[in-house]
């Protein structure tokens, strides 16, 4: 039985997810960005452990560091002259955009990673199958099309290694052979099963009439709590960023870093929301832990 965040309703789901994604786009400002990051993290190490997150680590982490070493010496705007590299001038305002710019770039990569482990493809067609129901077939194939591709990559890569073809190993013009025989594989497996899926759909009317669902979906009393709580903190997350807090502004003068004022006040709405799967999945690893005590 799925417990924890992943058990409310699927417009909860999405509800969350729309709010958050809002709110790490408007609030440009180191402090906020920071807390959504641990908070996401917390999620991903709650829901799975880790283990999609560390299938991408390595290009969050180089988009973020790109993003954080080049965005000072392309913006070339600022009051605050620190240093010269090659003849290049870095500004101190600089220096907080691309941290900024790495922050969400972080956020926004990791908690899709979230997204793709609670938003299964049962609960995006329930949300999406009565608007718009070839759009929303085509979205979820294309959602787990890049780590689909990955993961028969490797499989084949493994199959060929056996028959002595590597990519790694050997001459430029025999790793580039190898290459392209096995995207040829790739492309060829990927190709047909798609074929196969494309017949299957149609064979089974999809589409064409109202659909029948496997897992039918209702609002319960905590789908209803949640859905004001949700509401409620979306809503003092879009009037903070309404009234000037969370946003760093670094020209003409650059404000102070640190917060003031009633802006630590939005900061923990902010983290209250984002870590809302925190609290949800929490709570039933307490309970659990508990009630396998007393057992």
């Amino acid at each position: 039985m799925i417990r924890g965040f992943r058990s409310f309703h699927p417009f909860i789901l999405l509800l969350y997810y729309i709010f958050a994604i809002i709110g790490i786009m408007i609030y440009q400002h180191p402090m906020f960005l920071s807390v959504a990051a641990l908070a996401i993290l917390c999620i991903n190490l709650m829901l799975d452990g880790g283990q999609e997150l560390r299938k991408w680590r390595t290009m969050i982490v180089l988009m973020g560091f790109l993003s954080l070493i080049l965005t000072p010496f392309f913006n070339q705007r600022g009051n605050h002259l620190l240093f010269y590299f090659f003849e290049k001038q870095v500004f101190l305002e600089a220096v907080w955009q691309g941290v900024m710019i790495a922050l969400t770039l972080v956020c926004i990569l990791t908690i899709f990673i979230t997204f793709n482990l609670v938003i299964t493809p049962d609960k995006f067609i329930f949300l999406f199958s009565k608007i718009l129901p070839q759009w929303a077939l085509l979205i979820m194939l294309t959602m787990r099309f890049v780590p689909l591709l990955r993961k028969r990559l490797i499989e084949i890569g493994d199959i060929q290694s056996v028959k002595g073809l590597s990519v790694k190993s050997g001459s430029i013009r025999g790793r580039a052979e190898n290459g392209m025989l096995l995207l040829q594989t790739l492309l060829t497996w990927s190709l047909e099963e798609s074929i196969q899926t494309a017949d299957s759909m149609t064979a089974r009317g999809y589409g064409q009439g109202k659909r029948s669902k496997y897992q039918p979906f209702s609002m319960e009393k905590r789908d209803w709590i949640a859905l004001v709580l949700l509401l409620l903190g979306g809503s003092f997350v879009l009037f903070g960023w309404c009234l000037g807090d969370g946003v760093l502004t670094l020209m003409p003068i650059l404000e102070p870093v640190w917060l003031q004022g009633r802006e630590w006040v939005y900061l923990l709405i902010f983290c209250m929301y984002i870590g809302f799967p925190v609290w949800t999945e929490g709570k039933e690893m307490v309970k659990w832990k508990y009630l396998r005590h007393n057992s």
